[in-house]
């Protein structure tokens, strides 16, 4: 199998388990109520534990998000420096993904949470709100939508799936390891998220899920796979 059969290989086995990631998911929340458990954990004596912390208001729903924008604008530096630095032309094409991924994960995600009828938690007479809790599959009953699918302030730690790219396809390890940092940091933000009654977990790990799939997509198509070197001509005998 040559290089390039590898890499295509390895495109198809990535969507093949977002496939079956995808299944897994509609199934546990779908047919449980993980969502409802694990919310009502966090909604103590008539208000979410996570209500007015500092940490989760401030730290991690205004710094947290700053940091990852200046991150992203270091990013597009870097793109934009490479145009004037010679040996930092060579890993161009990658650094446009990760700086593109920034931008279209959070924004992909931001418009499905436009079109979604799905209410948060602290929206739900559940909770002390007026809206009925209705899972991802089943008619809502209420007429104004809840915009609040997939979880939004999760993606500035998904966002970080793009530097994935910087290493997919040549460096297994490097980018196992940036997968799982980007993946722990937008779940962390959006289990804060979940104690302040902002999203449930499906919230979170669909949104991880889109955001993934942002970066698959973008890989595949700004990716440029190195030329394999040519097999040595076989002289004819004498």
């Amino acid at each position: 199998m040559n290089m390039l059969q590898t890499r295509m290989f390895a495109l198809d086995a990535s969507w093949l388990r977002m496939l079956l990631s995808a299944v897994v998911m509609l199934a546990v929340f779908e047919f449980t109520s993980l969502d409802i458990w694990l919310e009502d954990a966090c909604f103590q004596s008539g208000k979410f534990v996570g209500y007015g912390n500092w940490w989760l208001d401030v730290f991690s729903h205004q710094w947290v998000k700053w940091a990852m924008i200046v991150i992203a604008l270091l990013v597009w530096l870097r793109v934009i420096a490479s145009g004037f630095i010679r040996r930092w032309q060579i890993d161009r094409r990658r650094w446009v993904a990760v700086g593109v991924a920034m931008l279209l994960a959070p924004a992909t995600v931001g418009v499905l949470k436009h079109f979604s009828e799905t209410h948060c938690p602290w929206d739900l007479l559940r909770y002390g709100g007026d809206a009925p809790y209705v899972k991802l599959l089943e008619w809502s009953p209420v007429n104004e939508p809840g915009r609040c699918f997939p979880a939004g302030h999760a993606t500035t730690g998904f966002a970080l799936f793009g530097f994935v790219l910087l290493w997919r396809g040549r460096n297994r390890r490097m980018a196992n390891l940036a997968w799982w940092i980007a993946f722990s940091a937008g779940f962390v933000l959006g289990w804060g998220q979940q104690m302040r009654g902002a999203h449930f977990l499906s919230h979170t790990l669909w949104s991880a899920w889109v955001c993934w799939a942002v970066c698959l997509l973008l890989f595949a198509a700004l990716h440029k796979p190195e030329a394999e070197p040519a097999e040595p001509a076989i002289k004819p005998a004498l």
